[in-house]
């Protein structure tokens, strides 16, 4: 049986489970109430009226402090989930530094990561609209938010996709053409595009007749 244990000033400063266990000066022992949970502690308190004690839990502040460890501890894991990729992110970053890997490689990694993130903040969400203590303390989760990559190029490989005859055409156009000859510029000065928004770009050069029509989708592909 569990009983509590308390101090002349019925502060509870413990409980223990040891049938033997006697009361020592100043301090008493109370049988746990029915449910007691040794991970709430701190969140029971002690009432005595006409010689009769009452343990009473404090359920509010009890739920309060059960989710924030909850969302500490899935914060937690996250983190060790996402470091255990750090190996594979260093892996696709020095290979594509070498020639070896792709761009696509260190996406897809980062995608990974990603996804851990957002499960992780579903999960906090989750736990934060239980209204159960036990339903927190008890709470499990799963990286199950899915992240697609980017798909991103790197400018090199976006160049490649345009034929010479085309690069040509679109480098001669701009001298005439301030928008057109903005994007080129903001293309020299990228890193990498993402084809998902190098559409609309694509799209206005079939339409300026600088590559054929559906060049832009064979580009994008």
């Amino acid at each position: 049986m569990t009983q509590l244990i308390i101090d002349t000033g019925n502060q509870i400063t413990g409980y223990s489970q040891d049938d033997n266990l006697q009361a020592c000066e100043g301090v008493r022992l109370v049988p746990a109430p029915e449910g007691f949970n040794p991970a709430l502690l701190a969140f029971y308190t002690v009432k005595v009226s006409k010689g009769k004690t009452t343990i009473t839990l404090d359920t509010s502040a009890a739920l309060v402090d059960a989710k924030t460890a909850r969302c500490k501890l899935i914060k937690e894991e996250a983190a060790r989930l996402i470091a255990a990729t750090d190996w594979k992110l260093q892996r696709a970053k020095e290979r594509d530094t070498a020639g070896w890997g792709s761009l696509a490689d260190i996406d897809q990694v980062l995608a990974e990561r990603e996804a851990i993130r957002r499960s992780n903040d579903t999960a906090e969400q989750a736990v934060n609209v239980l209204t159960d203590i036990n339903a927190v303390q008890t709470f499990t989760w799963a990286v199950d938010v899915p992240v697609v990559p980017p798909n991103r190029l790197t400018r090199g490989e976006f160049l490649d996709r345009f034929t010479r005859e085309e690069t040509a055409a679109i480098l001669a156009a701009a001298d005439a053409n301030s928008s057109l000859k903005a994007w080129v510029m903001r293309l020299e000065n990228s890193d990498w595009i993402k084809t998902a928004e190098a559409t609309a770009g694509l799209q206005a050069l079939e339409i300026a007749g600088l590559i054929q029509p559906g060049r832009a989708a064979a580009i994008l592909a």
